[in-house]
């Protein structure tokens, strides 16, 4: 997702529930609980770059960790890391056990006063990058980690396994993302892809922002079996104009803006938009509002949010 956008509107973007509608149940099982790991010190020292250029050296694994992402919380927890865990930004909210860790801030800024005084030996980060250089300068190492697409969910997930010395709990967590997705191509293999526009912000309907192909959301469209009517935009996110919305003409609108805190569109401000009238998906009432947990959290459960897109997408195929 581009990178000055998501920056911008962080603040509604990484706080909501997501549930499943229509009798699907909220699937965590890539999530593994919060249980102690023991650290693997075979292969310490190490080095690891971020995704700033900058490199890093740990002789050990870091016992005092710092999340600034609740996708990062997330996959700490998952890898049985979480009481190494001291602080997290303000919107880590899963797994509950992330609530009872110290509020560093977030959204625009994180309170760089309250990491320090929490003596972190390691930092990670997902669009905070003055606060990543503030900390770097501090001496205290602080990565930032931005995947744009699965590939690079994954990347980070095993790059978090390395530097903590969860290695092998890391693989098996992507092996089993990875065996999920299988299942779920396999569900809508030869099913014919409807046309879809994911809308990320609706703030302006004439020019909303949308999904790009080349993104882990635009990843997930096609993994789940649809066909992404952005696929002219050539960055992980853009706005996208009305009058290409209608050309395109989709079947299915999945609403990712519907629980946002800040202006949030619902079914009926899709249909009763002006110009909208003749969208196909506007005229069936396939206009879905699903929250976005799932969908800007780099984490384990990225893959519920591919298979609930899948169950939309083809329900036919989760009978």
């Amino acid at each position: 997702m581009n990178d000055k956008w998501f920056r911008a509107n962080r603040v509604f973007l990484v706080v909501i529930l997501l549930t499943f509608g229509g009798g699907a149940a909220t699937s965590a099982s890539s999530w593994q609980g919060s249980s102690s790991q023991k650290p693997v010190l075979a292969h310490f020292p190490i080095t690891i770059q971020d995704d700033l250029g900058r490199s890093f050296r740990f002789n050990t694994p870091p016992h005092r960790i710092v999340s600034l992402s609740p996708g990062y919380t997330e996959t700490l927890f998952a890898l049985g890391v979480g009481d190494r865990v001291v602080g997290v930004d303000d919107y880590s909210d899963y797994p509950p056990a992330a609530a009872s860790r110290v509020k560093v801030g977030g959204g625009h800024h994180a309170n760089l006063e309250r990491i320090v005084a929490l003596q972190p030996d390691f930092v990670v980060a997902l669009v905070e990058q003055e606060e990543v250089d503030a900390l770097v300068a501090r001496g205290i190492p602080a990565v930032r980690l931005f995947p744009k697409d699965f590939e690079g969910v994954l990347h980070t997930i095993l790059l978090l396994g390395e530097v903590s010395g969860t290695d092998q709990r890391a693989q098996q967590i992507v092996a089993g993302m990875n065996g999920r997705i299988d299942q779920i191509e396999v569900r809508v293999k030869g099913l014919r892809p409807p046309r879809v526009f994911l809308e990320l912000d609706g703030t302006d309907p004439v020019r909303p922002f949308t999904a790009g192909p080349q993104s882990f959301i635009g990843d997930m469209i096609r993994a789940a079996g649809g066909w992404n009517i952005a696929h002219g935009i050539h960055t992980p996110s853009s706005q996208i104009s009305l009058e290409a919305i209608v050309e395109e003409d989709p079947e299915i609108i999945v609403l990712t803006d519907s629980t946002n805190p800040i202006n949030p569109q619902s079914k009926e401000d899709v249909l009763n938009r002006r110009g909208w009238a003749g969208i196909t998906a506007v005229r069936k009432g396939a206009v879905i509002g699903v929250g976005n947990v799932f969908f800007f959290r780099p984490s384990p459960r990225f893959v519920d949010g591919i298979e609930l897109l899948a169950r939309i997408f083809h329900p036919e195929a989760f009978q």
